[in-house]
């Protein structure tokens, strides 16, 4: 609506009929020719008034200012000259106005508009009080008629005094807080359409008044303060729960009690880097939704346009990229030019350098190629490859041949995603870099050999090598691990019982058989009720008569290798016998545990078996040798955890430089999808260690958090035999899915005790660290556990497997 109403007129309901009585007035009282009356003639005159009457539209003003130039003048060149300035007008285009009513046939070629007034001093004074009310009905930018407009709308006295102040100041400094300030003493009023349209034009002269500051010649202080105004204007524009609750964070370490730490010391940088990300993240995502919609619009008038028959042909060269270009006008273009200076300042104040790296993979020789994603693999010819791609998603499998991944801060991965466990399985360099400058210079060597290395404080550093140092360096490009399957039995019953995992734990995968483990062994944690659907259980309901169907077109639709098809027929075609839904809901009220009654899970289960067919399972396998044929998958069933906070620790950390036995911690709030999937933002991420500090690298800056829904629901976790091994860890291959989808909140971390009570924080920690050490100690290796912390502070191990 906004966007909107900043292109359209003000409007009048009598605005019409004033401009047509009005220039009619005007040429009458100084008797120039009008259609058959006789008298002076000019032709532009004439033309103009046609259009006035036709076609008034607020490109009139400048047509009208233009004409009191020459006015003035006697040149006809002020004329053009002066409507070109204001609204980016030709003489091409004024040709195409009123041009049925006259063209000179002579050499001259003249059209339309495009055509030298008769110069008529005596007109000025009338033609200035005309454009007075050009702007009155057309100006729904012009800020002085909007002001006048509003006359008598105003909430106060003192609003309507502000807003002629602003006016008045709007070249200076000063006037970024006022406008602030008036922009929320209207915000009551804007149902009216009035002090709506001021209240645009409010917001573009603040964006006007932002753009005249040279951020480079700001100190960090100032580019913090001209940002709080910013947010504090946005904030009166868009009204979603993620920007508010980033915006009160921002100013409360800004502006409030800073966090209860020390400005500028590296505690306050940490916490304002995390706020800082958050609302990179939210005005990136508003940006490119706008965007989106507009250009979808756009793309559609294209479409139309080249219809056989269109009455309206659109230039396709302004349109191609409108929903970008009207992306930018927006405020959030500001605030990200604000954070672009300010972020690599806290950083570097928080003792943080550009790179954060996740996994270090060694030294890594290769040449560079820039892409937007990674492929699923790389042509002949272009391995060992330095991928300088502009986003992961945290699911990607890394092509074999790709021994570093480096991209921009804004798209970093959780050092726990699942694509970070992949690098380090594949001893891949994975990487991130907050600074554009070193970026771009990395892009400049698009198709040269570098060889990267890591120094000790994290950095990465890179030098030209030659084509023949691929053999001898040390991290040399690889597949991942070939692992090792085991073939697995038939199974005799529909649904085990986590009693029964140990005795049958050839027909259940790792999840299933480590909880078991950890069950019986826990004592200063919990694990959850669980019952597992065995190996063998979706062949055989494949297999059954009544799938007869569903068991031919697969046959077919995988010899097709349409794996999008194949996961859609499962779903909705698969029929679960019956005996399997009254085995799995009796094993699960034999444990005590709530059932899913009322609701369709088996759409649930049917999904972790599709996803056997996942483009980046399909892809993983093929990369590590292992066939179609031998992968199973089982179904691990629980009742989902109520958390308040999701946990996953590496009992060895990962990161440059850490010592033996010191575990690495992240924790968000919510459940753990928003961890593992490597969700926008970061979570806290802390290095532990017996006897020593703990040490915070990132405070979480994830906009929003995943939940469980009201009544709790079930998740069927994917089991299979071809994740958890030795050496591989295979994680994320294949889904896990909640019977009940679970809903996504604006997380706010204005008052969250992770962020602001160290006490807290640390305890909390501290507790992770020994879980870890106790889940290590009894798997006799390094963990990967992940886990939740419920309301009443119990800490819950959902899985734990081999650190890869």
């Amino acid at each position: 609506l906004r966007l909107a109403a900043r292109a359209c007129p003000r409007g009048s309901s009598s605005g019409g009929d004033a401009i047509r009585h009005g220039i009619l007035d005007i040429l009458r009282r100084h008797g120039i020719r009008e259609g058959h009356r006789p008298g002076i003639e000019c032709k532009f005159l004439e033309q103009w008034h046609q259009k006035l009457h036709t076609n008034s539209a607020p490109d009139d003003i400048a047509i009208c200012e233009g004409y009191l130039a020459f006015l003035r003048s006697g040149h006809a060149g002020d004329f053009f000259r002066v409507v070109w300035e204001m609204a980016g007008i030709t003489r091409e285009d004024l040709s195409k106005m009123a041009q049925s009513g006259f063209q000179d046939h002579t050499k001259t070629g003249a059209r339309g508009l495009n055509v030298d007034p008769v110069h008529l001093p005596q007109l000025h004074n009338d033609m200035q009080r005309y454009l007075g009310l050009l702007r009155h009905v057309h100006g729904g930018t012009d800020l002085f008629a909007l002001c006048e407009s509003c006359k008598g709308q105003y909430p106060d006295h003192g609003a309507e005094c502000l807003a002629f102040q602003v006016f008045h100041e709007r070249g200076s400094v000063s006037v970024v807080e006022k406008i602030v300030e008036l922009r929320r003493r209207l915000e009551p009023c804007t149902w009216a359409r009035d002090i709506m349209m001021l209240d645009v034009a409010l917001e573009d002269e603040l964006r006007l008044a932002v753009e005249r500051r040279d951020m480079a010649k700001l100190s960090a202080d100032e580019v913090c303060g001209l940002m709080a105004h910013l947010l504090k204007d946005l904030c009166l524009s868009r009204h979603g729960d993620s920007l508010k609750h980033g915006v009160d964070l921002f100013l409360r370490l800004s502006e409030g009690d800073h966090g209860f730490v020390e400005r500028w010391s590296s505690p306050w940088c940490r916490l304002m880097t995390a706020a800082c990300e958050r609302l990179s993240l939210v005005c990136a995502g508003l940006a490119d939704l706008v965007a989106e919609l507009l250009q979808s619009c756009a793309t559609s008038l294209i479409l139309a346009g080249e219809q056989p028959g269109a009455v309206f042909s659109p230039d396709t060269a302004a349109l191609a990229s409108f929903g970008e270009e009207a992306a930018r006008c927006l405020t959030e273009r500001l605030v990200a030019q604000c954070l672009r200076v300010l972020q690599p300042e806290l950083r570097r104040a928080a003792g943080l350098g550009p790179w954060d790296v996740v996994s270090h993979g060694g030294t890594a020789v290769g040449a560079v190629q820039v892409m937007s994603a990674l492929p699923a693999a790389l042509a002949q010819g272009q391995a060992p490859c330095v991928a300088l791609t502009d986003t992961l998603t945290g699911w990607e499998d890394i092509p074999a041949g790709i021994v570093a991944v480096l991209l921009p801060a804004a798209h970093a991965v959780d050092a726990l995603s699942h694509v970070a466990i992949r690098a380090r399985n594949q001893h891949v360099l994975l990487a991130s870099c907050d600074d554009d400058a070193i970026l771009t210079e990395l892009r400049g060597q698009s198709g040269n050999t570098l060889r990267l290395e890591l120094t000790a404080n994290g950095d990465i550093t890179w030098t030209q090598a030659e084509v023949g140092a691929f053999e001898r360096t040390t991290s040399i490009a690889r597949p991942p691990t070939h692992p090792t399957v085991t073939n697995v039995p038939k199974s005799r019953e529909w649904v085990l019982s986590s009693s029964h995992f140990g005795e049958r734990r050839g027909s259940v995968g790792g999840k299933s058989l480590h909880l078991s483990e950890l069950q019986a062994a826990s004592q200063e944690f919990q694990v959850p009720v669980s019952v597992t659907v065995p190996f063998g259980i979706f062949e055989s309901v494949l297999a059954d008569a009544f799938n007869e169907g569903v068991r031919t077109e697969l046959s077919e639709l995988l010899e097709e290798e349409n794996w999008a098809a194949v996961r859609t027929l499962l779903v909705d075609e698969l029929s679960v016998p019956p005996e399997l839904g009254i085995a799995l809901l009796q094993k699960l009220a034999l444990a005590n545990a709530p059932i899913p009654d009322g609701v369709y899970w088996e759409r649930a289960l049917v999904g972790v078996w599709a996803s056997k067919w996942s483009d980046r399972a399909v892809s993983s396998r093929r990369q590590t040798g292992l066939p179609d044929s031998s992968l199973s998958v089982a179904v691990l069933v629980q009742p989902l955890t109520c958390a308040r906070y999701a946990f996953v620790i590496h009992t060895q950390s990962p990161l440059p430089g850490a010592r033996s036995g010191e575990a690495l911690i992240e924790v968000v709030v919510g459940l753990g999808e928003s961890l593992v999937s490597n969700s926008p933002g970061r979570a806290l991420s802390a290095s532990v260690g017996a006897g020593m500090p703990v040490v915070v690298h990132t405070f979480p800056s994830k906009p929003d958090g995943v939940f469980a829904p009201e009544g709790g629901t079930h998740i069927f976790r994917s089991d299979s035999n071809g994740e958890d091994l030795d050496g591989f860890a295979g994680a994320g291959l294949y889904d896990s899915i909640t019977v009940i989808d679970c809903p996504k909140r604006a997380v706010c971390y204005t008052s969250e005790p992770l962020l602001f009570d160290t006490t807290f924080r640390e305890n909390l920690l501290r507790r992770l660290f020994d879980l870890g050490r106790s889940v290590e100690s009894h798997f006799y290796g390094p963990q990967d556990i992940e886990g939740a912390v419920d309301i009443e502070q119990n800490l819950i191990v959902l899985q734990s497997r081999p650190q890869v």
